[in-house]
């Protein structure tokens, strides 16, 4: 991938020290790959280019020395190379990293129904949503996972990778919305699944 460099203040922090998994990005504008993801060259990204991107991404989400705007323009980045990667992976799965992401950006930067990335009862639905058992199924399922068949744990785990990124953010999920009421009695099963 060849991405035209353009001088920026928003230049991908070489400092962060990228472990090789984001070089083929290091000059690279923040603009520069933000046009690139809607270019038809970038459709046909493969799983580990689009890894890449998110690695890198995260990476400038996660740098302080970056002003908050753009940090939230890198997150955003990194939400839509997951969204690039979901055809290689289960909706559990993609739905597990942009929780990882869209958390770590309100606990960052607050919660803001006004930014979906950072819209906490949408991502509290959305993880429900890919959850696929009743809360009942949930707890019955937990208790015997030692002994579960294969994909039972799996689905387990991978319910418990949704969830865990809430995690931090209980304070938050206070009130009397019923996504809200759910996930909190979600992540109090979070302990006792594999």
């Amino acid at each position: 991938m060849t991405v035209p460099e353009s001088p920026s203040s928003d230049r991908s922090p070489e400092m962060r020290g990228c472990h090789g998994s984001g070089r083929r990005f290091l000059g690279s504008s923040l603009e520069d790959l933000e046009r690139y993801l809607l270019s038809p060259e970038a459709r046909a990204y493969s799983l580990e280019h689009c890894e890449q991107l998110r690695d890198f991404a995260v990476g400038g989400m996660q740098s302080h020395g970056l002003s908050d705007e753009t940090r939230l323009r890198w997150g955003r980045l990194a939400l839509s190379a997951i969204s690039r990667k979901e055809r290689s992976q289960t909706p559990q799965q993609a739905m597990a990293e942009s929780a990882h992401v869209r958390s770590y950006m309100i606990r960052e930067f607050g919660v803001s129904n006004a930014d979906a990335a950072r819209d906490l009862p949408a991502l509290c639905s959305e993880i429900l949503g890919n959850v696929g058992l009743s809360l009942e199924a949930g707890a019955r399922l937990a208790e015997g996972w030692k002994s579960a068949p294969r994909d039972q744990m799996l689905q387990l785990r991978r319910i418990k990778n949704m969830l865990t990124p809430l995690l931090p953010l209980r304070a938050l999920l206070e009130g009397d919305d019923l996504a809200f009421q759910e996930t909190r009695a979600w992540l109090e099963l979070v302990p006792r699944l594999p």
